[in-house]
C-alpha cells in the first residue's frame, strides 16, 4: 500500500481506534491523546509502506500499546495523582455502556487489558494479537481467558450477572 502522506491517511482512517486503545490502556484522555499524536507523528517522520489497511492498523495499535507501556513505566507517570480520581470527569462525557466497558477493561491488570481490548473491541484473533504483541499464541490465549474470568468476576460482584 503506497500513499503520499501515510501518516495523514492513517490518522484519518485509524485515529479514533488509536485513541480508544490508548485510553483503555492508560485511562486518561489527555495521556491517550498524547500517545496517539506521538504515534502518528513518528509515522510522519519515518514513513513506511504497508501491505494493506489491516497491516497499517496492526502497526498503529502495536505502536500505541508500546508507547502506553513506556508511559506507564516512566517516573513522571507514577508520581501523578491516582487515575481513579482524575478520570471520573473524563468518563462522564462518554455514554454509559462505553463508560462501563472502558472502566472494566481499564481495571484489568496490565497484561490483560491490551489483549482483552484488541480481541473484544477491535475483533482481532488470538493469532493476530500474538503477532502484534510478539508473544506466543498460548500466552495470549491464557491472558485473554484470565482477563475474561476477571471481567466475569467483576460482573458477578456488581450484580450484573445472575
Amino acid at each position: 500500500m503506497q500513499c503520499e502522506n501515510i501518516a495523514l491517511y492513517a490518522f484519518q482512517k485509524f485515529g479514533d481506534t488509536a485513541l480508544q486503545a490508548a485510553f483503555c490502556c492508560l485511562g486518561s484522555r489527555a495521556d491517550a491523546e498524547d500517545v496517539a499524536q506521538e504515534v502518528f507523528f513518528a509515522l510522519h517522520r519515518n514513513p513506511r509502506d504497508f501491505e494493506s489497511d489491516e497491516h497499517l492498523k496492526a502497526y498503529i495499535l502495536r505502536a500505541v500499546i508500546n508507547r502506553c507501556k513506556n508511559l506507564r513505566r516512566s517516573i513522571w507517570h507514577r508520581m501523578r495523582i491516582s487515575l481513579e480520581d482524575a478520570n471520573e470527569t473524563e468518563l462522564a462525557q462518554e455514554p454509559d455502556s462505553v463508560k462501563e466497558l472502558i472502566s472494566m477493561i481499564r481495571s484489568l491488570p496490565t497484561p490483560y487489558n491490551a489483549v482483552v481490548y484488541l480481541h473484544d473491541c477491535e475483533g482481532y484473533t488470538i493469532r493476530e494479537i500474538a503477532e502484534m504483541l510478539h508473544k506466543n499464541e498460548n500466552t495470549v490465549s491464557t491472558q485473554l481467558r484470565r482477563g475474561h474470568e476477571r471481567l466475569r468476576m467483576d460482573l458477578l460482584e456488581a450484580g450484573a450477572l445472575p
